[in-house]
């Protein structure tokens, strides 16, 4: 799920034709977030008894998400960029659905909850914060691929994937990102495409600190 490091910041440099007021700008952008959230828990819950093969894991859960983050990163037009992020949220709720269902509907509102709260929480830090955020990009993106470096680790090595200290930096990592991002949309040329843009990387952002948090609610239950 860690795919955000695919993700090319450069691409919120671009200026276009489609430019749109500030308002209409974040109202197009929560308005996204929104939508590929709910589309991902609604494909998710329909998917929750499911039985998947490596194969379908494989293509709906890596596959189809970044060739979708490709397009999206790849166009300068709107609508390219919003098939690219459904083809990132949708296929996720296909995948996600077997994997939350392990866990019961307590830790899963639990853990929903404190996602919505610190992304309004560290949204707002974003938005408010600027000098800081600006100085974090670097560090931030090297974190995220010592993270990924780490999960691989964890996939090959037997016994590490209970390390629930990494879950812990993961959400502090993912939480951090939510404010960049906010930050950074407050700092991009306000058109369409950046718009949709930056709301696949909040909705990577929050997926992916739902996931930590999730676990590291379960884990606080052995």
């Amino acid at each position: 799920m860690k795919m955000k490091a695919l993700v090319n910041t450069g691409v919120f440099s671009r200026t276009g034709s489609d430019t749109m007021s500030t308002r209409a700008f974040f109202f197009v952008m929560a308005a996204c977030v929104v939508y590929g959230l709910g589309g991902t828990a609604f494909l998710a819950n329909a998917s929750a008894g499911m039985q998947m093969n490596w194969g379908i894991l494989l293509i709906a859960g890596l596959v189809v998400p970044i060739i979708g983050i490709i397009i999206a990163v790849k166009s300068d037009n709107p609508m390219f960029s919003f098939i690219g992020y459904n083809m990132v949220c949708l296929p996720f709720g296909l995948v996600l659905g077997p994997v939350v269902n392990q866990y019961s509907p307590d830790l899963i509102f639990r853990a929903a909850l404190t996602t919505m709260e610190v992304t309004v929480v560290m949204g707002a830090t974003g938005v408010l914060f600027p000098k800081f955020y600006s100085k974090i990009g670097g560090a931030l993106f090297m974190a995220l691929l010592g993270l990924l470096v780490v999960r691989a680790v964890q996939l090959f090595i037997p016994g590490s994937e209970g390390m629930g200290w990494v879950d812990w930096i993961a959400a502090g990592i993912f939480s951090l990102y939510i404010g960049y991002d906010m930050y950074r949309a407050t700092m991009v040329p306000k058109t369409l495409d950046n718009a949709v843009d930056i709301a696949l990387d909040l909705y990577l952002d929050i997926i992916n600190l739902f996931l930590n948090l999730l676990k590291i609610y379960a884990d606080s239950q052995k």
